[in-house]
């Protein structure tokens, strides 16, 4: 299984691990960038995590533990690569992170990484109170705004602007009411 590929600057025709799909790497002949071109997966492979390997035209690029493995029983190689999903239940790579078809991730680095994103996006919109108290307190509101900005959280911008935005209504508001009742006594 490789994907053939040919080098830009100097046209040579070299091989590459599926693997390496998506990455850069240097012509062995020339040393020009080369990009492997995406293959379409199953599902996500963190198998290989030390980046692309190169062979030439006769094809040396193979990983040499899977080409024993596949000499020894082309079927049992590739029979055990692929397994049900625990979730869907259809048949993924062994070495999936994610499911294709269902989403579910199995690596817990990748879980990790998807709570933080999840948490952030939670973190960006303000919640009933958090408006309450951007509308009705609008001095502490604005402190909030600007602690969660010295925090980075994105909602603290938004806090601090209706908070802003509100005391500068409610001001305006107060000083036509103020011109009124002087304009009145008089």
């Amino acid at each position: 299984m490789t994907i053939q590929v040919s080098c830009p600057a100097c046209g040579k025709t070299l091989q590459a691990k599926d693997s390496a799909a998506g990455k850069l790497a240097k012509c062995p002949d020339c040393g020009g960038i080369i990009t492997i071109p995406e293959a379409v997966y199953d599902a996500i492979d963190e198998s290989d995590e030390f980046g692309a390997d190169f062979g030439t035209d006769s094809g040396t690029g193979f990983d040499a533990d899977y080409a024993a493995a596949e000499q020894q029983s082309p079927t049992a190689a590739v029979g055990s690569q692929r397994r049900p999903c625990p979730k869907c239940g259809e048949m993924i790579v062994t070495t999936a992170a994610k499911c294709r078809f269902c989403g579910e991730i199995f690596d817990s680095r990748l879980k990790q990484q998807q709570s933080r994103a999840t948490i952030s996006d939670a973190d960006s919109n303000l919640s009933g109170g958090e408006w309450a108290v951007a509308i009705l307190c609008s001095s502490i509101g604005c402190i909030c705004g600007i602690v969660w900005m010295i925090q980075g959280k994105p909602k603290g911008l938004k806090m601090f602007g209706v908070s802003l935005a509100v005391s500068f209504f409610c001001g305006v508001v107060n000083t036509i009411l103020q011109i009124a009742i002087d304009a009145n006594r008089f």
